[in-house]
């Protein structure tokens, strides 16, 4: 039913490969274009909420639209930092999963069957919602058999109520959040002051090794289901 490869891997390595990219983005920016990043992060701290509150509606309808929101965490751990970025992810994540959810249960249900019904992935889901909706939400978040803002659509027209679908949809996301703000930030430290936070380096660690576990623990008891 489910895949045997290292989904938890897979997670680390695209995290990993998304960090390149935008740790490269963001060094570019500070040597070969007139200190932007700097710029930037001084504006943030003269703004007070403003920044972070337009960064999360962005994030929001982004994610409403069905783009990836991976970017978006990372780059919330190089302009707000480890601790607030991941706060303001996983806002970002509740209200996004809250509109996607409503929007498709109530105004998009027929257009999603019509053009996931016949979806192997979809009736998977549709199949173990029945008998297993905190187990299969739980798989949608942790193993990206689809994109998290896509599975909030595809969720949204199961039998999954909305109280276990937010929570899970916020907490299974905690180490992976963690995990890109963490090395956002670290890769923020470098570029603009040339330090290495070590305790951060330890968070990362523990959130990817968090990542791995949950989604072997997951999928195991998935497939003894």
């Amino acid at each position: 039913m489910v895949n045997r490869s290292g989904h938890g891997h897979k997670i680390i390595l695209h995290g990993l490969v998304l960090l390149a990219v935008v740790g490269g983005i963001s060094y570019a920016a500070e040597h070969f274009g007139e200190g932007h990043l700097s710029a930037i992060t001084a504006w943030i701290e003269k703004s007070g909420n403003f920044a972070p509150l337009v960064f999360m509606l962005i994030n929001v309808v982004c994610m409403t639209l069905g783009l990836p929101q991976t970017i978006f965490t990372v780059v919330a751990g190089v302009l707000f930092g480890a601790l607030k970025g991941t706060a303001m992810c996983l806002i970002s994540m509740a209200g996004g999963a809250s509109v996607s959810f409503v929007l498709g249960r109530y105004i998009f249900r027929g257009l999603i069957l019509r053009k996931f019904g016949s979806d192997p992935n979809f009736r998977r889901i549709e199949m173990l919602s029945h008998h297993h909706p905190v187990k299969v939400l739980a798989l949608s978040r942790l193993v990206p058999v689809v994109p998290y803002s896509i599975a909030n659509y595809l969720l949204s027209v199961t039998r999954i109520r909305y109280i276990p679908y937010i929570i899970m949809s916020v907490v299974c996301l905690i180490p992976e959040t963690v995990f890109l703000t963490a090395g956002g930030h670290i890769l923020s430290a470098g570029v603009l002051k040339g330090s290495f936070n070590w305790k951060l380096l330890a968070a990362l660690l523990v959130a990817g090794g968090m990542i791995v576990l949950l989604v072997r623990a997951t999928r195991r008891s998935i497939e003894k289901d």
